[in-house]
């Protein structure tokens, strides 16, 4: 790449990502540095909380016929853990509770 050279963004980011780069693509150099900065940290924290469940700890493993991108909470009802999973199709909302 020469100097004239603009880079080209990631081919693997939704529009949403390419909505985001295009905006930073407009900020000045400083500014852009301490997003990436914020962007690395962030990037390393969600790959422990991906390792993790909300509450216990414990990895989430998603059960059949639940997306991966499900949000998961637990709940200790009686001495009993369960797993409420919540994802959205379309524009339907769907959940699956699973006893641990």
């Amino acid at each position: 790449m020469t100097a004239d050279e603009r880079p080209s963004p990631p081919a693997e980011l939704d529009r949403v990502g390419h909505e985001a780069l295009d905006e930073l693509a407009t900020r000045e150099p400083a500014a852009l540095r301490a997003a990436s900065e914020y962007l690395e940290t962030l990037a390393a924290w969600k790959e422990g909380e991906d390792a993790r469940s909300p509450d216990d700890g414990e990895p989430v493993t998603y059960p059949d016929g639940v997306p991966e991108r499900a949000s998961v909470s637990a709940t200790e009802i009686a001495g009993t853990t369960y797993y409420y999973y919540q994802w959205r199709e379309g524009d339907e909302i769907k959940s699956e509770t699973i006893r641990r």
